[in-house]
């Protein structure tokens, strides 16, 4: 099994390119977003954790995490940000190891990581190949707004406490440039994967 590790900033595009691989080339996808919304789930640990530190305003009214005002509040310093992390990282780094070892034993050719933390949980040892997707900064700042994410202000903070663009290019087996129009990205994107992953 190929296990491909797919990062970048926030912002840059790697979600799309996952949803590309999937969509038309059937690849198996692991999100960390989705293993993190999985972990603070309704009732779970992690989400009682939160709300003992951050408070009920990180709650909708579904009593669901509100993840754009968890992003407003844990990164306005480094001691909240750790906090956040020390309670939702090792859930997703778990949920990951299993999610690995559950497509090893299905026998698929390639299986797809995508996260923007590969590196800081340590996953980039256990990928055979690492790709990284690049946008201009304020083309990810954008986006982010766009999606309703996240504010400006929390954007400009996670891109700087995150690996500078610079940082993901050097750590790269191949890089993807998203500063475009989504069918030149998907072009790239496909081209990339039947290089990685090969039709038989």
């Amino acid at each position: 099994m190929l296990a491909i590790g797919l990062t970048g900033n926030v912002g840059s595009g790697k979600s799309t390119v996952a949803a590309i691989w999937k969509e038309k080339r059937g690849a198996m996808v692991i999100d960390a977003d989705r293993l993190g919304s999985e972990a603070v789930a309704p009732g779970s640990e992690a989400l009682g954790r939160l709300v003992a530190h951050f408070g009920e305003q990180v709650l909708l009214p579904d009593g669901s995490l509100n993840r754009r005002r968890t992003a407003e509040l844990a990164f306005r310093t480094d001691t909240d940000r750790q906090v956040l992390n020390s309670i939702v990282h090792p859930e997703i780094i778990r949920r990951i190891g299993l999610e690995m070892s559950e497509a090893r034993e299905s026998g698929v050719k390639a299986v797809v990581v995508d996260a923007a933390l590969i590196f800081e949980f340590g996953f980039d040892n256990h990928m055979d190949v690492l790709v990284v997707v690049d946008a201009p900064r304020e083309v990810k700042i954008e986006r982010m707004q766009t999606r309703g994410k996240m504010d400006r202000e929390t954007v400009e903070r996670v891109l700087e406490i995150q690996m500078t663009p610079e940082e993901f290019r050097q750590r790269a087996d191949y890089v993807l440039l998203n500063g475009g129009t989504l069918e030149e990205l998907e072009r790239a994107a496909l081209e990339l994967y039947d290089r990685l992953v090969p039709a038989t």
